[in-house]
């Protein structure tokens, strides 16, 4: 049998679930300018670094280190239609000259992407887990 009171201490229970969602998450304002900022993604290592900027959907590729050898980055997709696997998409390189090397990839919205960094080689999976490589979380427009 179901009692005034019971449904109460429901009501009450529900109201403090909400209460709490609402105070654990506060509202961030977000200038129009920043946005593309905000979506840009970098990850690197000591001898270089790899950078998704998103105003334009560019990839910058830094080699920092003057020992004979570059870095080397690849951009891997998953498509949410079929998860599981993921394929290489592109590649990036830098070395052997001054400067970073910068390359258009276009980014959706549909699936998932990664980068990969590494030393002296290509990856050759969207998750590596041996050093002289790193990896960047998901992320997509």
């Amino acid at each position: 049998m179901f009692t005034f009171k019971s449904s109460r201490s429901v009501g009450v229970g529900v109201a403090a679930a909400m209460l709490t969602f609402a105070t654990a998450y506060p509202a961030v304002a977000v200038e129009p300018d920043e946005i593309g900022t905000l979506a840009n993604k970098s990850i690197s290592i000591p001898q270089g670094s790899l950078k998704f900027i998103d105003d334009g959907d560019v990839f910058e590729i830094c080699d920092t280190a003057a020992d004979g050898k570059g870095v080397y980055g690849e951009l891997w997709y998953q498509p949410y239609v079929t998860p599981g696997s993921y394929s290489r998409i592109a590649t990036f390189s830098d070395g052997g000259d001054a400067g970073c090397d910068k390359k258009g990839v276009n980014i959706g919205n549909g699936g998932q992407y990664v980068m990969t960094l590494c030393w002296g080689k290509y990856a050759g999976s969207a998750f590596p887990t041996a050093p002289p490589c790193t990896h960047s979380g998901t992320f997509n427009e």
